[in-house]
């Protein structure tokens, strides 16, 4: 890593413990489980989602309206929707 920056927080002993655990199983430190997260919570999630609308749009699929998508709904599983 390049120029990285320092952090230091301070945790229950607990759940201290159960990330040193956690970290163990996956073969990673417990500052790479909390990197992880952070990226996940406060940066990937946005970018991830955002990645996904684009693939999906790109595909090229029929798009319908509502009222088109529920009587499809209604015609293949009337017997299962109240």
């Amino acid at each position: 890593m390049a120029a990285t920056k320092r952090a230091q927080i301070l945790m229950e002993p607990t759940d201290y413990r159960r990330l040193e655990e956690i970290a163990r199983a996956q073969n990673a430190s417990v500052a790479e489980l909390i990197r992880t997260a952070v990226r996940d919570r406060y940066f990937g999630g946005e970018a991830g989602r955002r990645a996904s609308v684009e693939a999906i749009c790109s595909m090229g699929l029929p798009v319908i309206s509502w009222a088109e998508a529920e009587a499809e709904a209604v015609e293949g599983h009337g017997d299962v929707l109240p």
